[in-house]
């Protein structure tokens, strides 16, 4: 499956659109971002996919993460090999990893989403928010261990002060 057809949403779904049936899926950096997966919970043939609810989880080692339907239809197909075979997922999350396919009343929500190259820089604006959150926890971190030392010193000096007072005392 070419990636260029593909459209993304901010939730790491991905959707591939073929006459009115979309196929969905998550995105290899929700899957590298999730980790090693143990568990995923699908709808059911028939169901409704109502857009922004949760439709299923998937659950790895560290975090239980909601689907979230990135549109609304009727559920016709659903992948219920991933159940039981999660390596094909983190193998093709494009191609044979994909969740469900649902049934379109309106198809124009799909030009609302990401395009491929839009998605890349979605994530690469995440990654720099990360990176700099990550810098300012380290500043934070630096400052407040600069902040114990100079209390462990100011105490160290009270300490010293209080033995010096009290062997002059004894004197």
């Amino acid at each position: 499956m070419k990636k260029a057809k593909i459209k993304f949403t901010p939730e790491h779904n991905w959707v591939e659109l073929k006459r009115k049936v979309a196929a969905i899926g998550i995105t290899d950096y929700l899957i590298g971002e999730l980790g090693d997966l143990i568990d995923l919970c699908l709808p059911k043939v028939g169901e409704e996919l109502i857009y922004g609810i949760s439709y299923g989880e998937i659950e790895s080692i560290n975090i239980l993460h909601d689907l979230i339907a990135p549109l609304s239809g009727e559920i016709v197909k659903v992948n219920s090999d991933l159940s039981t075979s999660l390596k094909v997922l983190q193998k093709d999350p494009y191609g044979e990893g994909w969740f469900i396919k649902v049934r379109l009343e309106e198809t124009e929500i799909i030009d609302s989403l990401m395009d491929e190259d839009e998605y890349d820089e979605y994530i690469k604006s995440i990654k720099k928010k990360t990176k700099e959150a990550g810098k300012k926890k380290k500043k934070v971190e630096v400052k407040k261990t600069a902040e114990k030392e100079t209390e462990n010193t100011a105490e160290d000096k009270k300490v010293a002060k209080k033995k010096t007072v009290t062997k002059s005392k004894k004197k």
